[in-house]
């Protein structure tokens, strides 16, 4: 590509970014305007906006209060796992694997 070429694209490229600035800057304004409308009429404040977005809390892993060995484990809540129940069945007290 000649210098020629690439000055010319040098200078498309910077009057295209002048019409871009003077875009945004003619409709900014007109942007503003309805943003402010906007807030008058759903009678926002500023300082709603700049409030932090309450960010989700994190659960903590359930601790384990049985364990029969390193994969039978159970926390003590919801239905009971089929280790539970068959060593119920068989006689056996839960209270054993407590941990």
């Amino acid at each position: 590509m000649s210098s020629n070429k690439l000055s010319e694209l040098k200078a498309q490229i910077a009057q295209l970014q002048k019409e871009e600035s003077e875009i945004i800057k003619a409709d900014r304004n007109a942007v503003i305007e309805d943003i402010q409308e906007k807030l008058n009429n759903y009678d926002i404040k500023i300082e709603e906006l700049q409030k932090k977005p309450r960010t989700a809390k994190t659960k903590s892993p359930s601790v384990i209060k049985y364990r029969k060995d390193s994969y039978l484990v159970w926390v003590g809540r919801g239905p009971k796992p089929q280790w539970v129940k068959t060593a119920e069945a068989n006689g056996e007290d839960i209270e054993r694997y407590r941990v």
